[in-house]
């Protein structure tokens, strides 16, 4: 995991140059918010220290524990010790526990790192995730607020027809009215969107680890609409065998059901090697000893770790199938939802928009010729405005389904940036 901290930290450096040039220019590209995100994003970071924890725990987990040194005096007044006064020695000794107790330890501790790395990568794409989906979301209410700033303007224009119109008596005033109601209406609705923007942009900010307040300036160009790039039946395959929520569950119950097998071996003996030697004496004396452990306390001890280990294995297995078995339900569902949406971005690009601001322009016309009524002419103003707005809502919607959706298969399957897969 070592070298993900340094790659993060790569990807910092770079990240705050791209922001550095970002800021120059004006705006926040979408690959340079997600560049900035992954590496500064404290959620990631936390989740890389827990896997480099939980790795270098391993060389531990086969290790030996540390050897135990002594001095000792023995002031037994026998014949020998008047003679030559107490007797000193010097001891080490080492405690062993059944080979194959080593062996396990760091398997389990193996699986464990390997569930913690998982989960730093599924951590990254939930992050992804957020930043993208919030970029969309921001893009569609800055769209949203630009088409009611435009209906302002459109009604400003309305409202002084109806009020000239008035004035030579061919309208009455009731249409005068009803364009300043509707006046309110919009001024109401941006207020509305402002607060999204605001909450949006400081969604945004929390994600990319920068102050609430700091500006952001998407692009001008409209965002392009993503698109699928592998068939659903592939995408559903992927995410059986790729999933990072699936990987780290099976690393988690294989950890598990090795801890489980752990705990049976403590029932095998642990062995003390000693050594003593006598000091600051005439006399070679010394003298090497082994222990052996007995688990005689087994029925309170061993006994009540190994069911604990069984209880612990059994839950990571269910938990694991659990995963799977939700993962494949939300990736047929957010498939589901994903070819919709596409449909019916589709719909609105070539049929409803263009119906509706044609729609518009003959109702325009048709008013301003008095053939048509005030009402008729605000219909169709509300009208073009619910699909325009109906457009960048099922925008947002379908960008959220998509990164959630690769989030879950753990790989690339859209036309999104590939930043943090």
């Amino acid at each position: 995991m070592r070298f993900q901290t340094l790659f993060a930290s790569i990807l910092c450096g770079l990240a705050l140059a791209l922001t550095a040039q970002a800021s120059q220019a004006g705006t926040l590209t979408l690959n340079k918010a997600i560049n900035l995100a992954i590496s500064a994003n404290p959620e990631i970071r936390a989740a890389a220290a827990e896997a480099d924890a939980e790795h270098d725990a391993i060389n531990s987990s086969y290790s030996l524990d540390n050897p135990t040194v002594g001095f000792s005096t023995s002031h037994n007044m026998g014949l020998m010790q008047v003679q030559m006064g107490p007797m000193k020695v010097w001891s080490v000794s080492q405690k062993f526990k059944f080979p194959t107790e080593y062996f396990l330890s760091g398997k389990a501790q193996t699986e464990k790192a390997k569930a913690a790395e998982q989960k730093y990568l599924a951590k990254m794409l939930k992050v992804r995730r957020e930043l993208i989906t919030h970029y969309y979301r921001l893009f569609a209410v800055n769209q949203i607020l630009a088409l009611l700033k435009a209906q302002t303007e459109t009604l400003q224009e309305v409202a002084r027809s109806a009020e000239a119109r008035h004035a030579v008596g061919t309208v009455p005033q009731q249409d005068e009215l009803k364009a300043t109601e509707e006046q309110t209406m919009v001024d109401a609705e941006l207020i509305s969107e402002k607060e999204k923007q605001t909450a949006d942009e400081a969604k945004l900010n929390s994600i990319m680890a920068k102050p609430a307040t700091d500006p952001i300036q998407l692009p001008s160009d409209d965002l392009p609409v993503p698109e699928l790039t592998v068939s659903p039946t592939q995408v559903e395959q992927m995410a059986k065998t790729d999933s990072r929520e699936i990987k780290a569950a099976q690393f988690s119950a294989n950890s598990a059901a090795t801890a489980k097998t752990l705990s049976a071996w403590k029932y095998a003996p642990n062995f003390t090697v000693s050594y003593h030697q006598a000091y600051d004496t005439n006399l070679n004396a010394y003298s090497v000893g082994i222990g052996v452990s007995i688990p005689l306390w087994f029925f309170a001890k061993q006994n009540g770790d190994y069911e604990a280990a069984s209880a612990r294995a059994v839950r990571a297995q269910a938990n694991l199938e659990n995963v799977r078995l939700a993962t494949s339900s939300e990736v047929r569902s957010l498939v589901f939802d994903v070819t919709s949406h596409a449909q019916l971005l589709k719909i609105y690009k070539t049929s409803l928009i263009p119906q509706a601001s044609t729609t518009l322009s003959s109702s325009r016309s048709a008013y301003r010729a008095g053939r048509t009524q005030f009402l008729e002419l605000l219909d169709s103003e509300r009208s073009l405005y619910a699909v325009r707005v109906g457009y960048y809502q099922t925008l947002s919607q379908y960008v959220d389904d998509m990164t959630k959706l690769e989030s879950i298969v753990g790989h690339s399957v859209s036309t999104l940036p590939k930043e943090g897969m």
